[in-house]
């Protein structure tokens, strides 16, 4: 396709996009350390995620793990935002979803990325993580930790050098927002920023744009 946007796989996501958030506003709702929303901000980022997920990825074999990865975006950050958590009846549940979705995806097109590589990255991944909320608690929640296995399993199944990269973004975005936040006295060096929304936003991006990726890497 000559303009790399598929309208018609895009509006038919942002279609099924919008009863997502619905029911993630719902679930939201009831899971334990969950969030009370209004009508609205759930249901139109699901559908900005599936729709312009569905859009770039059509009809490529990735676009499973890319609503997947966007529909979490959209649940989990909305959580951590608020709240400043990432409630484990969310984050645990997460990873052996996204497994299924990375093993579906190896299933239909195996050529696309590798298994293995996916479980390495999402061990390492998590190690890393780990040892970095022990050191700086106040820098790195154990939330962030729990989360990570899923978005290292989605963006390693296709290489390292993606899962870095999303890391990566992440970094940069939350390090983006904290500077504006200082400059704009919104913020102090003491402050507590959710990081989740940035890690899965970085999940997102690589898992969406690939050439991302391409570019990095040279």
């Amino acid at each position: 396709m000559e303009s790399g946007f598929a309208w018609l796989p895009a509006l038919i996501g942002a279609a099924v996009g919008i009863p997502i958030g619905w029911g993630l506003r719902l679930l939201l709702a009831r899971v334990p350390r969950g969030v009370l929303l209004r009508i609205g901000p759930l249901e139109i980022g699901a559908a900005v995620v599936t729709g312009v997920g569905a859009g770039l990825s059509w009809p490529g074999p990735t676009m499973a793990m890319v609503i997947w990865a966007g529909v979490l975006g959209v649940g989990l950050g909305a959580v951590d935002v608020v709240h400043h958590r990432l409630p484990d009846s969310l984050t645990l549940p997460a990873i052996p979803i996204s497994a299924a979705v990375v093993i579906g995806t190896e299933i239909l097109a195996p050529s696309t990325g590798s298994l293995l590589v996916a479980g390495y990255c999402a061990v390492a991944a998590t190690g890393v993580f780990w040892a970095l909320a022990t050191i700086a608690p106040r820098a790195m929640g154990l939330g962030d930790v729990k989360l990570i296995p899923s978005l290292a399993l989605l963006t390693g199944y296709l290489s390292v050098a993606t899962t870095v990269l999303a890391v990566l973004v992440a970094f940069v975005l939350g390090a983006v927002v904290a500077l504006a936040g200082m400059l704009l006295r919104r913020l102090t060096l003491t402050s507590a920023i959710a990081f989740g929304p940035f890690l899965l936003v970085g999940c997102w991006l690589v898992l969406v744009i690939p050439a991302l990726v391409a570019v990095m890497v040279g």
